[in-house]
């Protein structure tokens, strides 16, 4: 995959190059004429990551500075099965509007039991603590479980991919971080996921633009480069692929 034209340029305007089209973010108008929140088509409410961004600003006649609060939506990009066992394993779950449970994989699906166990051997533990998060957040006993097991997804997604997900599980995290930000969203119930997961959510928005053949959202590179400036303040290239891919 090719993440090349999705790097950010340093230079003294700080903004985002996206297909050469250079988003400012040093006009001071600009800035302020931004909505707080961004038009979002009616049913689709829960379909996004919102993340606050703080805008600071100098106001040269008053000696000061200003502050505004705009909300940063990013749309969510599910993942798509690359093989028949992915398609069989995402497809169960999808069609349930459920995450996909590892242990319950192994449940549903004997003959990936063995493939499964072996890849997630270190780590079988974590998929145990998240099948019980799912069960009961799903149960409506606690719908603050699946705001445990949004973390506990987070912390999976750093170790993949191993073998299970490349043959049988396919990008099950991003999958399941998803389906939980959609899940907490419809509940109202706060949640904010670490800088780096923003950074990887920010990356699947734009490729899914890209896939699309959407246009350049302006409002969004604008505050997507102001949360990187604030998130990431010394990085040199916050997109940078092996990063990414880890």
């Amino acid at each position: 995959m090719d993440l090349s034209r999705y790097k950010k340029k340093k230079g003294k305007s700080g903004g985002f190059r996206v297909d050469s089209s250079k988003i400012s973010i040093t006009d001071i108008n600009k800035l302020k004429s931004l909505t707080t929140l961004p038009y979002v088509k009616e049913g689709t409410e829960n379909d996004f990551y919102i993340e606050p961004v703080v805008i600071e600003y100098y106001i040269p006649k008053e000696s000061r500075f200003a502050y505004e609060k705009k909300f940063l939506y990013i749309e969510l990009y599910d993942p798509v099965p690359l093989n028949d066992d992915q398609k069989l394993v995402m497809g169960y779950f999808q069609e349930r509007d459920e995450p996909v449970d590892v242990i319950g994989v192994m449940n549903q699906f004997p003959q990936y039991l063995t493939r499964i166990i072996n890849s997630y051997n270190l780590y079988m533990e974590i998929q145990e603590k998240l099948s019980m998060e799912y069960r009961v957040g799903l149960s409506g006993e606690n719908p603050i479980a699946i705001r445990r097991a949004l973390y506990l997804n987070e912390v999976l997604r750093k170790k993949e991919p191993t073998l299970a997900a490349l043959e049988i599980l396919g990008d099950y995290t991003t999958f399941n971080i998803n389906w939980c930000i959609r899940f907490l969203n419809k509940n109202h119930i706060e949640h904010a996921v670490e800088d780096k997961t923003v950074e990887y959510l920010v990356k699947l928005h734009r490729m899914k633009y890209e896939n699309e053949n959407r246009g350049v959202d302006e409002r969004f590179e604008i505050l997507a480069s102001i949360y990187m400036d604030q998130a990431f303040p010394f990085d040199e290239d916050i997109f940078d692929e092996d990063d990414l891919l880890d």
